[in-house]
């Protein structure tokens, strides 16, 4: 064996250890956050924080307390937006949404409009 080849074996050798040592260690220090618990405290600090539940599944951290300041964060960022960001304004167009008025449709007489109709039509 050359030392080339000594040298990426034992590369090779050193970054298979590493890479196996390292994902035991991650799977020990970070544990699955699908888990029925953590969607259950999720849900509890989305709901402690003025949250929506459709909110909670967005939140990070694997303790209360993580999840908790990032529902802080999250929260603060919401309140911090533009107010015509956060509402749905009103339509302009009548039949479009929420009105203030009462529709204008029960004021009308339908022989002033016939008239006006042929009146428009006729010209005069």
């Amino acid at each position: 064996m050359d030392r080339r080849e000594l040298v990426n074996s034992a590369i090779a050798n050193a970054v298979e250890e590493v890479e196996s040592e390292g994902g035991r260690s991650a799977k020990a220090d970070f544990p699955d956050v699908n888990l029925p618990e953590f969607t259950a405290m999720r849900e509890k600090v989305a709901k402690s924080s003025g949250l929506s539940l459709a909110l909670a599944g967005r939140l990070s951290g694997t303790t209360e307390a993580e999840i908790k300041a990032d529902a802080d964060r999250l929260m603060e960022a919401i309140r911090s937006m533009p107010a015509n960001l956060r509402t749905h304004p009103k339509s302009l167009v009548p039949t479009g949404g929420a009105v203030d008025q009462p529709p204008s449709h029960l004021d009308i007489d339908p022989i002033k409009l016939a008239a006006n109709i042929m009146a428009r039509r006729l010209g005069s």
